[in-house]
């Protein structure tokens, strides 16, 4: 039914179950996994005045790439048919941004566990990707 599904994550235990339920999903139905780290750092250092030379930041953003990208890449050892893309801004509105250009037919992804009023106060990437990504949006708790 869901040939190509994305699990965002972050390396919370919320996302680690997350993927862990997108495993068993897509073993079940032969499914693609897409898997997405979004890192904020670069947008919201950008968004303040900097005093850090560009080369430096550059360098640092390189350097937490590669660890996340190795990381994930341990993560989906065993997954043959995963991919990874590691993205750059804030993280609810470049997930559903790549569900959509990507044909994203599920979105399996951690909850925070915050609870209603903190979610309200402060925001939820799972609440916003719920809200309005276009296709069906599975939390995990």
């Amino acid at each position: 039914m869901y040939t190509n599904i994305l699990v965002p994550y972050d390396g919370s235990m919320h996302a680690q179950r997350a993927l862990e339920h997108a495993t068993a999903f897509a073993a079940a139905q032969e499914s693609h996994i897409e898997i997405i780290y979004v890192d904020p750092t670069a947008s919201e250092l950008l968004e303040q005045p900097l005093m850090i030379p560009t080369h430096e930041l550059e360098a640092y953003f390189e350097e937490e790439e590669e660890q996340v990208r190795q990381q994930l890449r341990t993560l989906t050892a065993s997954m043959p048919d995963a991919s990874i893309q590691i993205l750059q801004g804030h993280a609810g509105q470049e997930i559903v941004k790549y569900a959509a250009a990507h044909q994203v037919e599920l979105i399996i992804i951690g909850h925070r566990g915050l609870g209603t009023f903190s979610e309200l106060m402060l925001g939820s990437v799972s609440h916003y990707v719920s809200q309005h990504a276009q296709c069906p949006v599975l939390i995990v708790k």
